[in-house]
């Protein structure tokens, strides 16, 4: 038997930094619209117009600013021709004129099909259900699959996680996950609050400039959605690297030592006094300052 060369992804881990010219995707703007509404309302224009003004007051977050000073219809697509039936509108907004393509949400990024059609898909695969089994149980290919579960990434993480402003986390968790990467390390700079992960990004090296750069990312898209957005405190290990990158990016934040972090100095320089171990815990488990 022939011996084939199976053809692996290149990555690539110094990419150029991205600037305005070198932004990828479409200017689209998903609107909240079911099937039903859609087959009733997409065809005239002054129906649509009046549902995209109720969502400009209701959830402003979604659109672009310059929406405020107006926009204009500037006709529908072609009908796409993965979902036959399916035109996306578009419109041009503020003095400009920026077109924006506009994309009821049961319709999925570059049609690829309705979000009904790949709910049950996408969910095994965020379980780590393998491609070709998904491929196997629903069609399609293991390319259509595997594009679905990389363009997550192309998301605001912030943006899709939280609709308003005032909803920004106070206080925020930090640390590196330490990962192979292209077959050498790298870490994953991690940023959470409130139980929900709000930032990832891949990093080369820990010093303070690349995981500025890194926790930039979360910095960049929390700043979307409010430019002034300064949280309050951020807990993180003892690495000093972690913090000052945080302190650079919100100069008025309070770095707090991580309890374990901090129990786990104590007991490795007093790890015969099994009494202060069991009072820090109590620490930590206490409800108020008292106890």
């Amino acid at each position: 038997m022939d011996s084939q060369q199976t053809q692996r992804r290149q990555l690539i881990r110094k990419r150029p930094a991205r600037t305005d010219k070198t932004l990828y995707g479409s200017r689209q703007i998903c609107i909240d619209l079911d099937r039903a509404t859609y087959d009733d309302i997409w065809h005239d224009s002054k129906k649509v117009r009046l549902l995209i003004e109720t969502m400009i007051a209701q959830t402003p977050e979604i659109f672009p600013a310059e929406i405020q000073d107006g926009f204009v219809f500037s006709g529908r697509l072609r009908e796409s021709k993965k979902m036959p039936g399916i035109r996306l509108r578009q419109i041009r907004v503020g003095k400009d004129g920026v077109a924006y393509t506009l994309r009821p949400s049961f319709v999925m990024p570059w049609c690829a099909g309705t979000t009904a059609e790949l709910e049950k898909p996408l969910l095994l695969l965020a379980h780590g259900v393998q491609c070709w089994l998904v491929t196997l149980a629903f069609g399609r290919n293991d390319n259509f699959w595997d594009r679905h579960v990389t363009r997550l990434g192309r998301n605001s993480v912030v943006g899709t996680t939280i609709n308003h402003r005032d909803s920004l986390p106070k206080h925020l968790a930090a640390d590196e996950h330490h990962v192979k990467w292209a077959g050498e390390k790298g870490y994953i700079a991690t940023t959470a609050a409130q139980g929900c992960l709000l930032g990832t990004a891949l990093t080369d090296e820990a010093d303070v400039t690349h995981l500025q750069q890194a926790y930039g990312v979360f910095a960049e898209e929390a700043r979307e959605l409010s430019p002034d957005y300064q949280p309050q405190t951020v807990n993180t290990d003892g690495w000093w690297a972690t913090q000052n990158a945080f302190k650079a990016l919100f100069p008025q934040i309070t770095v707090i030592l991580c309890f374990l972090h901090g129990f786990l100095k104590v007991r490795d320089r007093c790890y015969k006094d099994h009494e202060l171990h069991e009072r820090i815990w109590n620490v930590y488990h206490a409800e108020h300052i008292r106890m």
